[in-house]
């Protein structure tokens, strides 16, 4: 199994925070098209209270062009949430909406069509879905669409006074839109950081540095389906600090800490960034060993209890019991046992040694 195959408490936190990107995409894609084809409802409303207009059945015929592509975009927005490729087509449809408005707008009375001011609403809506550059790209194109409305109708009536109070009010607001962009996206960020941070933290032993025991039995249970799927070993090590609650009592509950520090710090080291180190217990903790033949979990194992007195600062040993994914152990349940049983065949032995479930 590759590293790609395999997930880490990393991509856990990468999973809740992509799923809260596709949540936040879903809103303002349904957002942003409700208000899209709240703008051809007006439109269609309009072109119905003034029928005597110019261009009317090609103006109905765009109406309801664009009512179609709202509404088909409208009920995709879920699907449209989680393709990579969704603030491009976000962008790209506000866009469109700027020309799309500025095409009636020319169609009808030119820069006298009430039309026009719904060239506010797609530099609105930049400023709450998009990035400053994407922001600054929808109020640059809503600029250039309310310039092609102006230079289309040359001859309008409209003093020219009002056609510039016209382009700077959109100017001002596509610079403001760009300004509440940037905010809203440091903000975000901000949010961000402070979700990964709160989810680790959330799945960490902060004594240890390992996973919690809850982490670990979610990810035991999806290496299973993993295993089963690809036909790869999979095996598991659980290790307990022996008699440790001597520790506690001779040295106090300090060095105690101390020590079960030092065991889960000794344990990650000795593993690859594909493993998972667990703190399961009191003093008991579990190695998850994705791609792993059961003889080289042992041989791990043995390492790990050769090299650990080096990093102590009181004397302690440790016990290991190995098991592996098969046929009779077919679950995490099974293989928990199964390791627990081998743990405690090496404690009535007398510990400080490794067994493996035969």
């Amino acid at each position: 199994m590759t590293s790609d195959d395999t997930a880490t408490p990393v991509d856990g936190v990468a999973h809740l925070v992509n799923g809260q990107a596709q949540r936040y995409w879903r809103t303002h894609i349904t957002i942003g098209f409700s208000v899209f084809l709240g703008e051809v409802v007006a439109i269609i409303v309009y072109l119905g209270l003034a029928p005597h207009g110019p261009h009317r059945r090609i103006l109905y015929c765009m109406a309801f062009v664009w009512f179609v592509f709202a509404t088909t975009n409208l009920l995709l927005a879920s699907v449209i949430a989680t393709k990579p490729w969704r603030s491009r087509f976000s962008v790209t449809w506000t866009v469109l909406a700027s020309f799309a408005i500025g095409s009636f707008a020319v169609l009808d009375n030119g820069i006298e069509s009430p039309v026009v001011l719904l060239l506010f609403i797609p530099i609105c809506y930049a400023c709450l879905s998009f990035t400053p550059p994407e922001a600054a790209v929808c109020g640059i194109s809503t600029l250039a669409s309310a310039v092609i409305v102006i230079v289309m109708k040359s001859g309008s009536q409209v003093p020219r006074g009002f056609l510039a109070m016209l382009l700077a009010a959109l100017a001002g607001a596509s610079v403001l839109s760009v300004a509440a962009a940037r905010n809203r996206t440091l903000r975000e960020r901000h949010e961000d950081l402070l979700l990964q941070e709160i989810v680790t933290l959330g799945a960490t032993d902060g004594l240890t540095g390992c996973v919690v025991h809850r982490v670990f039995h979610e990810r035991l249970g999806e290496e299973i389906e993993r295993s089963q799927r690809y036909g790869h070993p999979l095996s598991l090590i659980l290790v307990d600090v022996d008699d440790f609650k001597s520790v506690n009592d001779t040295f106090g509950h300090l060095v105690g800490d101390n020590t079960l520090a030092a065991v889960g710090s000794s344990l990650r080291n000795h593993v690859r960034s594909t493993d998972l180190v667990g703190r399961v217990g009191g003093d008991e903790f579990a190695v998850l060993l994705p791609d792993t033949e059961p003889q080289a979990a042992v041989e791990l194992a043995k390492r790990i209890r050769r090299d650990l007195p080096a990093g102590m600062d009181v004397p302690v040993t440790l016990s290991f019991g190995v098991s592996h994914l098969d046929d009779a152990a077919m679950s995490s349940e099974q293989m928990l046992d199964d390791a627990d049983l081998a743990l405690y065949q090496v404690k009535r032995s007398g510990r400080d040694s490794v067994a493996m479930r035969i």
